[in-house]
């Protein structure tokens, strides 16, 4: 039996809303799926074995995956030793592939 093809779930959408006199303002809302199938971790893990820098904002905004997810599966690969958290004293969490 073949497998099934996981897709990923990405809607954008355009709002319109009113400001003072009569103007408008448009914004675009993008709902990313807080699921990642198994084709696309398998990409982000070799793409983050090739960096000498890791962000959870750069990956979720290159594959369309919420923030909180892939801090999920930084943590995850921390735990395995793929990666190791740069400086625990910054806010921003940066890791590094571990060598």
């Amino acid at each position: 039996m073949p497998e099934k093809e996981e897709k990923q779930i990405v809607r954008k959408t355009t709002l319109n809303l009113r400001r003072k006199y009569g103007r408008t303002k448009q914004i675009n809302v993008v709902e990313r799926d807080a699921f990642i199938p198994k084709q696309l971790e398998k990409e982000i893990k070799e793409s983050i074995l090739k960096k000498k820098t890791i962000l959870a904002t750069d990956i979720a905004l290159r594959y369309d995956i919420r923030v909180s997810t892939v801090k999920l599966l930084l943590k995850q690969y921390e735990e395995e030793g793929l990666i190791k958290l740069f400086d625990s004293s910054l806010k921003l969490k940066i890791y590094v592939p571990s060598s």
